[in-house]
């Protein structure tokens, strides 16, 4: 069958070929096509796909790389059945401290970025912040952007203060700028800038878990406040802390291009 590709399905303990035709213009890849629904970034959507959570035309898919027709496919998420988003929303929230950020119910337990937005539509965040750091976080259901935004080759820039417990001293900087090794490889700034005895600005452009906590906590700094003030293009600016606001056309376009 020529010019035929062959990705599988499973079914109970056996597996079955899905067959597509990836010159067809109306294919595209399961993960590609779940971010494209709303359901969460491409790379969550294919932690879903490999957890067995997707089914296509009714049977398991495991595997991300698995091409499906757009148009015609029945695609369910935890039995629930989702179809390409057709309206995007953008938003940029100031979160609080102890806030959870996520926007689904369930999981964990404690307050979530669902009690501070209502949204039009089913929103994920691009990048996250843990529960102890405030500011800048988008929300949107464009998965295709936040593949963008968050896959470390494409160099976003994340900004964010920092007040220390104890001064940053002349050693610290020094350090800073020149790496911390960390058990999962070097942690080095784009930029670090004193702002105070005890406050300075970082600005990273890779996301790794936790890594400015574990870069100052190796230092022997115990951070008192780690807030988000930029991300991109976007700047937190004077927004409420716990508001929200849509991004107008021109952010949406800075983030696009």
């Amino acid at each position: 069958m020529a010019g035929r590709n062959k990705s599988h399905v499973q079914k109970g303990d056996s597996e079955i070929a899905l067959l597509s035709d990836p010159q067809n213009s109306k294919t595209e890849k399961l993960a590609k096509y779940l971010a494209r629904s709303g359901v969460a970034s491409r790379r969550r959507s294919e932690e879903h796909i490999r957890a067995g959570w997707v089914k296509v035309n009714g049977e398991i898919v495991t595997t991300p790389e698995t091409r499906i027709d757009s148009e015609t496919a029945s695609v369910e998420v935890q039995g629930i059945m989702i179809k390409p988003v057709k309206i995007f929303q953008y938003i940029m929230l100031h979160k609080p401290v102890g806030y959870l950020c996520t926007c689904k119910k369930g999981r964990e337990k404690g307050h979530t970025l669902l009690d501070l937005v209502k949204p039009r539509e089913r929103l994920f965040p691009a990048g996250r912040l843990d529960r102890d750091t405030s500011g800048l976080v988008l929300l949107t259901n464009d998965g295709e952007l936040v593949q963008k935004l968050i896959h470390p080759s494409f160099q976003q820039e994340r900004e964010y203060l920092i007040i220390g417990e104890r001064p940053i001293s002349s050693d610290d900087l020094a350090k800073m700028q020149k790496g911390v090794l960390l058990d999962d490889g070097l942690s080095k700034f784009s930029k670090v800038r004193q702002t105070g005895k005890n406050s300075m600005i970082v600005i990273l452009k890779e996301g790794r878990k936790r890594q400015i906590r574990r870069t100052f906590q190796t230092l022997g700094v115990r951070i008192l406040k780690l807030h988000r003030i930029r991300f991109g293009c976007l700047h937190l600016g004077d927004l409420p802390e716990g508001q929200w606001r849509e991004l107008i056309e021109n952010e949406i376009n800075q983030l696009k291009t």
